[in-house]
């Protein structure tokens, strides 16, 4: 059987660590683009879009899952590495599939942490198969997720290229100006849990962290003078936002979607 797992922006994001635990903090909006991926018994193969891969955070969870031979088949909406939780969906998609095929039982939180422990030990994420698991604008604190409440809002987004997100999770002086910044912004947020803060927050993130190339600068700037918000995606060199006068166009191919208020779930 098939899942899908929706994408996720991250905004801006904190990570937190407590003894040999990691989390995430932060805020993202969970998309309606994402992964659908089935699973088939086989030789151990991981096709992504029609083509072998290594995707080893994918790989992890099926090891975590089960010790028998399967093929996994992802197709995604978007490329990888460049800030919309690619490796999260497709990782928390294929806990999905493979519990169905091989009758595993387990829970969707089980599932779910497999997942986010895949992504941790690949250093591929932190957060977004948190935010994955229940869709709309997440909030993510140490000790709770919730959610701003949001019509299906049109996010618009381009993306310009690829971040190493292991590269950037292992640069100590990122990591701190991230803690920094990131958590200031949460404490402002949840004073104000409205999503015309949460795209104001991530903007300055963006800036603060120094985090935003100079293209992703130049766009933002230019949704903003037509009347729309946008930021940087959290990590990738991608803007996002509402872009009602299509000031995107102007800097390359953008793509529609909506936010998406749905979960990871399975598909007939």
């Amino acid at each position: 059987m098939k899942a899908f797992c929706p994408f996720h922006i991250t905004g801006f994001f904190a990570l937190k660590s407590s003894g040999a635990k990691f989390a995430s903090v932060g805020c993202g909006i969970v998309i309606a683009d994402g992964a659908t991926t089935e699973a088939f018994k086989g030789d151990g193969s991981v096709y992504v879009d029609g083509e072998p891969s290594l995707a080893p955070t994918t790989r992890t969870v099926v090891d975590s899952l089960s010790a028998k031979q399967v093929d996994i088949w992802t197709e995604l909406a978007a490329p990888i590495s460049c800030g919309l939780g690619t490796s999260g969906a497709g990782a928390l998609s294929t806990a999905l599939s493979l519990n169905q095929l091989w009758n595993l039982n387990l829970s969707f939180n089980k599932l779910c942490e497999t997942a986010q422990r895949a992504e941790i030990i690949n250093r591929t994420g932190v957060g977004d198969v948190i935010a994955q698991a229940v869709g709309g604008v997440v909030i993510r604190r140490q000790d709770s997720v919730d959610r701003i409440p949001s019509p299906p809002l049109e996010i618009s987004y381009l993306v310009f290229g690829a971040l190493s997100t292991p590269e950037i999770l292992g640069d100590q002086r990122m990591l701190a100006a991230t803690e920094k910044f990131g958590s200031a912004a949460l404490k402002k947020l949840v004073q104000r849990p409205a999503f015309e803060e949460f795209m104001r927050l991530s903007r300055q993130f963006a800036s603060d962290t120094e985090l935003l190339s100079q293209q992703a600068r130049d766009a933002v700037e230019a949704v903003e003078a037509a009347g729309g918000c946008a930021s940087m995606a959290m990590l990738g060199d991608t803007v996002f936002g509402t872009d009602p006068g299509d000031a995107l166009s102007e800097f390359g191919t953008a793509r529609k979607t909506m936010i998406y208020s749905c979960g990871a779930h399975l598909v007939p």
